[in-house]
């Protein structure tokens, strides 16, 4: 059987080179998680996009900051998408009337109504991507990612915090 990115399904007892390894088994699971974003949800919006408007919706206005945290993405990265979004009418970006120093985006109405769009379609990503999976392994396999990227995460603090320390 052959999935979406036309190499054969991974089998978790394969112990074959580089079968065996989570970062292969991760680089695949992200080829169909794209795979299946562009057939189900958007070739236009993707699924980092969804995620600043998501974000947005959520927090009602953010700085680029705030957004960088959310999504996990460099400053550089988020500035050019918010740019790209903006372009695209989806969101607006204005001074914070608290800090004018701050630059906050807040959804405009196309970005609402893209956003209201996009959900469903991505819920039914969710449901395909873990197609093959009982309910109880669905949520297995989110908890442990999160477990895993939460360690990264507090890793890769603990390291910035301990080269500003080093550098005191």
């Amino acid at each position: 059987m052959m999935d979406s990115v036309s190499t054969p399904i991974a089998d978790p007892n394969d112990d074959r080179e580089p079968h065996r390894h989570l970062g292969y088994l991760i680089r695949r699971a992200q080829q169909l998680h794209v795979a299946t974003w562009a057939r189900l949800v958007s070739q236009d919006i993707s699924s980092v996009q969804y995620s600043i408007l998501a974000v947005v919706d959520r927090l009602g206005e953010a700085s680029q900051r705030e957004l960088c945290d959310e999504v996990d993405l460099d400053r550089s990265t988020i500035a050019d998408l918010v740019a790209r979004m903006e372009r695209r009418g989806l969101l607006d970006r204005h001074r914070s009337p608290a800090d004018a120093r701050r630059n906050v985006v807040r959804l405009t109405e196309v970005g609402e109504s893209e956003l209201n769009r996009l959900r469903p379609l991505v819920e039914k990503v969710q449901r395909e991507l873990v197609v093959g999976l009982t309910d109880a392994e669905a949520q297995q396999l989110r908890r442990l990612l999160g477990l895993m990227l939460g360690d990264v995460r507090r890793d890769a603090d603990a390291a910035v915090a301990a080269s500003g320390d080093a550098s005191r």
